[in-house]
């Protein structure tokens, strides 16, 4: 490999770092703005259960 293929090559490889560092920083810049739901699905549905028990032991007693 020529001395002007492997300068070419090194000139390619350090753009490319580039275009990573720039992609991370958008990667974390739409992290940041996008808006994420406070409470998951699982969470919801472990909540519910309990009420749903709750309201049954309730129900039983009453």
């Amino acid at each position: 490999m020529s001395e002007q293929n492997q300068e070419q090559l090194l000139n390619e490889i350090n753009e490319l770092k580039e275009m990573v560092k720039k992609l991370e920083s958008d990667i974390e810049d739409i992290k940041f703005f996008t808006k994420r739901p406070i409470l998951d699905s699982g969470t919801i549905g472990t909540v519910g259960g309990l009420i749903l028990g709750a309201l049954a032991i309730i129900g039983i007693f009453w």
